[in-house]
């Protein structure tokens, strides 16, 4: 039985290093935006879910939101394939195929404008998901939930530091091709300057998690005893890795994801400082005038930080006023569009086919518009009234989440803080960008939710925690 136990701890631990590693390999080639390195994430994301799901079954603690992530993936794809199905009558189909019909005497009919586009857009909504679902039943404990968000904090790190080093020595090169856009911004690993900020800021809060864990750890460690010269340089090996993650961010000059940063930090960093001391061995309770001015120097630190290195995405917000800026510009083309297919949608993948009849050309005619610049607008003209219901369900379950982690874990508290700052950044610069839609950002986020989650459904005592988690990590 005890050979038994051991083969399976060994191999959960497997199948969670597979799943890291194939989060960590969905990032590197530019986000995996091209079909290669997509399918192979796809296909190795699908194949470690069917392994996990078939060895571990649902995830315990977590099993009502597992749940309902599996109800919003089987009603979103569902409700996809939908869309590219020809409906008998035609009904609900899109009015441009009466058009079709009429001038060049196609005969198919279906809610989506571009069928086949919309048929392969399904695998790209499905992959966070699997991946969310494949977190939650891999982090069954605080330890492996711990493992997996310290893998993607040292990942943002060594990819920030990566990143510097080429964008100082070869600004014009990106891993190994020539970059042709942003050439004056870092975009780390990615094409896009505002999806590796969005990608830097969740990689700086992370490294703020751990290097606030390691220096505990080595403060709490007795002097003399073997192990603290390591606990020391792993702190300085945290701390320049945190500072990495941070000129990124600010080195790639996206407005709108320093700002988003800027706010996560103001929930998240206040908290580290005032929490710094906190145990469950010592319950004295502080002064609460000493705790107010812990908290307003905090977030007077962080404002002072934001005004020092953040000149560069300043300036361009002085010299780019938000009236000059494309992404705004559109978005009454894009109101108008969503107006006229509110109920069903145009079909996932569509938007560049459909916004180009509604595009103002007061808003110039250069440039095409791939996407709306705005993951929930384009969500909604692509699914219909569909997007909006599940992105609700989806919030109310994370605030439910965030809500019961807050109350019910003491020691790990911050990790749900950590969550709860990393969706706002997510979530705020989603508005203006479309980071969620590049898969391997997507993937990452996903991976990063799961850990969080499963730390704030945690229960204390629990037969895992006791079984994998010493006694000085427990909530």
């Amino acid at each position: 039985m005890l050979s038994n136990l051991i083969n399976g701890q060994v191999l959960r631990e497997t199948i969670l290093f597979a799943f890291i590693g194939l989060v960590v390999l969905t990032l590197i080639p530019f986000g995996s935006v091209t079909p290669f390195p997509f399918a192979f994430a796809a296909i190795g994301m699908f194949a470690l879910a069917m392994i996990a799901g078939l060895l571990f079954g649902e995830p315990r603690q977590a099993g009502w939101v597992f749940s309902v992530a599996l109800f919003l993936l089987v009603v979103l794809t569902g409700w996809t394939f939908v869309q590219t199905v020809e409906l008998p009558a035609n009904w609900l189909a899109n009015p441009a195929w009466s058009a079709a019909r009429e001038l060049a005497g196609v005969q198919y009919a279906a809610i989506s404008v571009e069928p086949a586009d919309t048929l392969a857009s399904i695998l790209w909504v499905a992959l966070p998901f699997v991946t969310f679902l494949t977190g939650l039943v891999l982090c069954d404990t605080d330890q492996r939930a711990r493992k997996v968000l310290a893998s993607l904090g040292l990942t943002a790190g060594v990819i920030a530091v990566f990143s510097l080093i080429q964008f100082s020595m070869f600004p014009n090169v990106l891993i190994v091709i020539e970059k042709h856009a942003y050439l004056d911004s870092l975009t780390a690993v990615f094409v896009n300057r505002n999806t590796a900020a969005t990608f830097l800021g969740v990689g700086t809060l992370l490294m703020m998690t751990l290097v606030r864990d390691i220096a505990r750890s080595y403060s709490n460690h007795p002097p003399g005893e073997p192990g603290r010269n390591v606990l020391l340089l792993r702190v300085w090996i945290y701390i320049l890795l945190l500072c990495a993650c941070f000129t990124a961010l600010m080195l790639s000059r996206s407005r709108a994801g320093i700002f988003a940063t800027f706010v996560a930090a103001l929930i998240y960093f206040p908290w580290l400082v005032i929490s710094w001391n906190s145990s469950r061995r010592q319950m004295r309770r502080t002064p609460r005038w000493r705790s107010i001015v812990k908290l307003l120097s905090a977030m007077t630190f962080v404002v002072l930080l934001l005004s020092m290195f953040a000149g560069q995405a300043i300036l361009r917000a002085q010299q780019r006023r938000l009236e000059d800026d494309d992404r705004f510009c559109i978005l009454p083309g894009i109101w108008r569009a969503i107006s006229d297919h509110w109920v069903t949608g145009t079909g996932l993948g569509t938007f560049r086919t459909v916004f180009s009849a509604y595009r103002d050309p007061a808003c110039g005619i250069f440039g095409i518009f791939d996407r709306a610049h705005n993951f929930y607008l384009e969500g909604f003209l692509g699914l219909g009234i569909i997007f909006p219901i599940a992105a609700i369900i989806a919030f109310s379950v994370l605030v439910r989440v965030f809500w019961r982690g807050l109350a019910q874990r003491r020691r790990l508290r911050h990790y749900v803080l950590l969550g709860l700052a990393a969706t706002v950044l997510v979530a705020l610069h989603a508005a203006v960008d479309f980071s969620l839609q590049i898969p391997g950002f997507a993937v990452f986020f996903a991976a990063f939710l799961s850990a969080v989650v499963a730390i704030s459904l945690g229960r204390n005592g629990s037969e895992a925690e006791r079984q994998y988690v010493r006694p000085v990590d427990g909530r």
